[in-house]
C-alpha cells in the first residue's frame, strides 16, 4: 500500500532487509549458473561483465526504492538502511572495505565512510522581534496597517513610544542555514533603521545605495535584487522542470549571506545546481551584498523585505524558511550541513533576517515610502531611493539557535588489483545512494519519493557490477589496477558525499585514473511516451547520454568508444557533453546556459581534482523528483546494458598500460573551481573517521 510509513514500522524495514537479502541470495545461483556457461572473449576481456543480470538488479531495486525506505533522504533511517543493505552485499561477496578502520562494531561498518552532520534551527518560542516607535498618527495605524498614511513626523516628539512584538516564523524569519548558505548563528541586534534599496554595492556600474547614509550601529533594510541577478534568478526558476532548473532555483534561493534570495549562490558553480557565474562579477571584489557592506561599515544586521514566494512560505505553517518556520519541521526534518565543509566567508557579513507583511508594514509606518510602495517597487526591480527612517523608531531582533547532531555515510568497497604496483591506482565507479524523501501526497495518498531511477538505478547497477567483478576475482580474474565502488551520500543536498571523498580522501587522489559516474540510468522512451517538459532529454532504448569526456579527456572518450563498439554497441549521445551550449548541445534549458548537466552530479567533484570523468545517464523524464519514480517503470534491459558498458570501460581502464590524460584546454569555470579546491586544501589524505554517534551497524 502506498502510504506514509509510521515510525513504529522501522522493525519491519529491518525484517524486509533480511528478507530481500535472502531472496537475492536464493535467486542468484540460477542467474550465476547461466552466466558461468557463457564463456566469451568479451567475458574475459571485460572482467565478467557478462554476468550482470536484470533479475538481480530488479530484486535490489524493489527493496531500495520501496516505501519502507521513505525516499532515502539524508540523513534518515531510510538512508541508513539503504547503506547497510549495500554494505551487506559487499561483505557477502568479499569486496575489501573502504570505510572505517577503527572502533567498528560488526562486519558492515568497515564499508561505511562516516560524515558528521549538524542541524541548527531557530527556537521560535525563544526568539523575538519588536519595534519601538511613536504611535501612528491618524486612523489605520494599528498592527498590520498599510503604513505611509500619516505624514512623516506627524506624531509629536513628546508622544509616548509604543512597542509591538512580532512572531517568529509568521512575521519574520532568519535566512541562513540552508543548502549553500552560511551556518545558522544566533541573532542579537538592536538599532535604528536605514533603507538602502536592494542594498548592493556594484563597482563596475558604480552603484552605491549608501551614499549619504550612516549605517554605523544601525539595521539596514533592503528589498529586491539588482536587475541582473533578478533576471538570472527568473531564468533559473523558468527551468525548474529540469534537473538544472530545480536545483539551480533552490541554490539561488539561499543567496550570498542569505537575505537576498539569489545573490551569491548564483556565482558558486560546483555544488549540485552548477549555477551560472554571478553577473555582478566576483563577490567582495566586484560587488558587496548588503550584509557584507554592513559588516565593513559598522551596521548590526540586515532586514530583507520578503518577496511573494517567501511570504507564501511564511503563511504555510509547515513550510518553514531558513532556520525553521512556524509549525515545526517539514516532512523530511530540518536541513543538515557538514561542519567540516564550513569555511570563513570571502568577506565578513552581518546577520540577516526576512521581514513578513506585518513587520514590513510596521517598519515603514509613517515613513516617506509605504510598505506597499517598497514591496511592489522591489517586485518590479525599480530603483528605490535610500533614506533614514524615523529617528525614534528602533528594531530589536533576537533569534535563539539550537543545534542537533546527525550523520551520513558513503559506502565504499574495493576490488583489489592484481598488479603489485598498479594495484595502488584506482578506477572510481560512483553513484549516489540518497534521494529526496517524503512529499505532499498524491491523489492516491502516495507520498514517498521512491527514487527508483534517481538514483536507485545507478545504485543497483553498481551492485551488479561489484558482484560480477567479485565473482570473477574469486576465480582468479583480477584487474591490474584496483576498482573502487563509491556510493555517495547527499548528492541531492549538494554533492556532499563526493565532496567529502574528494576533500578528505583516504589515499592520494593522484592515484585515481578516472571516475565513471552513473546517475539515472533506468528510463527510456517506451511506446507512447510523451513529456510536456521541453527541458527534458530522455534516450531511446539502447542509447545512453555520456557527459564529461569531450570536456575533460579525449583519451577517455576514445576508450569509451572503443569498448562500446566492441561490446554493447550502444548509441553514445553527447548532447550534454558540453559547457558551452550551442544549436545541437544542451540548448533546452534557461538561456544562455542550458541545463549545465556537467556540473550537476558527483563526477564534478572529481573533475575539480583534475581527474578525467565520464557521467552516464539516460536522462530526465516526467517522474523526476516525484513519488511516481517507481521501480515498475524501469527499463531493466537498458539498465543492464548501461551497467555492462560501464563495467567494461572500467575494466579496460584498470588494465591498459597508460592513463587517460586531461585535455590541454579546460572550461574556464572548471579551471576556476579546480583552483578554488586547491586553495581550500582539497585532496589532503585524511584517515576515515571511526563510526560517529548514531552510525548504523
Amino acid at each position: 500500500m502506498r502510504r506514509m510509513i509510521a515510525s513504529s514500522s522501522f522493525l519491519a524495514v529491518l525484517s524486509l532487509t533480511a528478507f530481500v537479502a535472502e531472496r537475492a541470495a536464493n535467486s542468484a545461483p540460477q542467474g550465476k549458473a547461466k552466466a558461468a556457461k557463457v564463456v566469451t572473449n568479451a567475458a574475459v576481456a571485460y572482467g565478467n561483465a557478462d554476468a550482470i543480470t536484470q533479475e538481480e538488479m530488479k530484486v535490489d531495486l524493489y527493496f531500495l526504492a520501496s516505501d519502507q525506505l521513505e525516499g532515502r533522504n539524508l540523513p534518515s533511517r531510510g538512508f541508513d538502511t539503504a547503506a547497510l543493505y549495500v554494505a551487506s552485499r559487499l561483505a557477502e561477496w568479499g569486496l575489501k572495505p573502504g570505510g572505517s578502520t577503527t572502533d567498528t562494531n560488526g562486519p558492515l561498518q568497515p564499508y561505511l565512510m562516516p560524515m558528521e552532520m549538524v542541524s541548527k534551527q531557530v527556537a521560535p518560542a525563544e526568539s523575538k522581534a519588536s519595534i519601538t516607535a511613536p504611535p501612528p498618527a491618524g486612523r489605520g495605524g494599528g498592527r498590520g496597517a498599510g503604513g505611509g498614511g500619516a505624514a512623516r513626523g506627524g506624531t509629536p516628539a513628546s508622544a509616548p513610544l509604543r512597542t509591538t512584538d512580532f512572531e517568529y516564523g509568521k512575521d519574520w524569519t532568519v535566512t541562513a542555514g540552508g543548502r549553500g548558505a552560511p551556518p545558522l548563528e544566533p541573532v542579537d541586534a538592536s538599532g535604528n533603521l536605514v533603507f538602502a534599496g536592494n542594498g548592493y554595492v556594484v563597482n563596475k556600474t558604480k552603484i552605491n545605495p549608501y551614499e549619504g547614509l550612516d549605517v554605523r550601529g544601525k539595521i539596514i533594510v533592503v528589498a529586491g535584487l539588482p536587475p541582473e541577478l533578478a533576471a538570472q534568478q527568473a531564468a533559473l526558476a523558468a527551468g525548474r522542470g529540469g534537473r538544472a532548473g530545480a536545483a539551480g532555483a533552490d541554490a539561488a534561493a539561499t543567496g550570498d549571506a542569505g537575505a537576498n534570495a539569489g545573490a551569491g549562490a548564483a556565482g558558486a558553480a560546483g555544488g549540485r545546481g552548477g549555477a551560472p557565474p554571478n553577473p555582478l562579477g566576483e563577490n567582495c571584489t566586484d560587488y558587496l551584498t548588503p550584509e557584507e557592506y554592513g559588516a565593513q561599515n559598522g551596521a548590526v544586521a540586515v532586514v530583507a523585505i520578503a518577496n511573494f514566494q517567501q511570504l507564501s512560505a511564511m503563511s504555510n505553517a509547515n513550510a518553514g524558511l531558513g532556520g525553521g518556520g512556524r509549525g515545526g519541521a517539514a516532512l523530511n526534518g530540518p536541513a543538515f550541513q557538514v561542519p567540516k565543509f564550513q569555511r570563513p566567508p570571502a568577506c565578513p557579513a552581518v546577520p540577516a533576517v526576512i521581514a513578513g507583511l506585518a513587520l514590513t508594514n510596521a517598519i515603514f509606518q509613517g515613513e516617506k515610502s509605504s510598505a506597499t510602495q517598497i514591496f511592489y517597487g522591489a517586485g518590479g526591480n525599480a530603483k528605490q531611493d535610500s533614506f533614514e527612517l524615523t529617528a525614534q523608531k528602533k528594531l530589536t531582533l533576537h533569534a535563539a539557535v539550537k543545534a542537533e547532531p546527525g550523520h551520513g555515510e558513503n559506502v565504499v568497497g574495493i576490488v583489489e588489483g592484481g598488479d603489485p604496483v598498479l594495484k595502488n591506482e584506482y578506477i572510481v565507479i560512483s553513484s549516489h545512494l540518497d534521494h529526496i524523501g517524503l512529499s505532499a501526497p498524491l491523489a492516491d495518498g502516495h507520498n514517498v519519493n521512491n527514487g527508483a531511477d534517481d538514483n536507485g538505478s545507478g545504485t543497483v547497477g553498481m551492485l551488479a557490477m561489484a558482484r560480477a567483478y567479485a565473482e570473477g576475482a574469486a576465480k582468479g580474474t583480477r584487474p591490474r589496477r584496483s576498482i573502487l565502488f563509491l556510493w555517495n551520500a547527499g548528492e541531492e543536498k549538494g554533492l556532499l558525499g563526493s565532496q567529502y571523498f574528494a576533500e578528505f580522501p583516504p589515499f592520494d587522489l593522484k592515484q585515481v585514473v578516472a571516475n565513471l559516474n552513473m546517475d539515472m540510468i533506468g528510463r527510456t522512451k517506451g511506446p507512447g511516451f510523451s513529456d510536456p517538459d521541453r527541458t527534458h532529454v530522455l534516450v531511446n532504448p539502447g542509447e545512453v547520454l555520456v557527459v564529461g569526456p569531450h570536456i575533460s579527456s579525449d583519451d577517455l572518450e576514445k576508450t569509451i568508444e572503443t569498448v562500446n563498439n566492441a561490446y554493447q554497441k550502444m548509441t553514445l549521445n553527447h548532447f550534454y557533453d558540453t559547457t558551452a551550449p550551442d544549436a545541437t548541445h544542451d540548448n533546452l534549458g534557461p538561456q544562455p546556459n542550458g541545463q549545465r548537466i556537467f556540473y550537476r552530479s558527483d563526477h564534478y567533484n572529481f573533475a575539480k581534482m583534475g581527474i578525467p570523468v565520464a557521467f552516464f545517464t539516460t536522462g530526465l523524464h516526467p517522474d523526476y523528483h516525484r513519488p511516481t519514480d517507481t521501480p515498475d517503470k524501469i527499463d531493466y534491459k537498458e539498465m543492464q546494458t548501461v551497467s555492462k558498458t560501464v563495467a567494461a570501460v572500467a575494466w579496460v581502464l584498470a588494465n591498459q598500460a597508460g592513463r587517460p590524460q586531461l585535455k590541454a584546454t579546460l572550461p574556464e569555470q572548471l579551471v576556476k573551481d579546480m583552483k578554488t579546491a586547491k586553495e581550500q586544501g582539497w585532496g589532503k589524505i585524511t584517515p576515515v573517521l571511526a563510526p560517529v554517534a548514531g552510525e548504523p551497524k
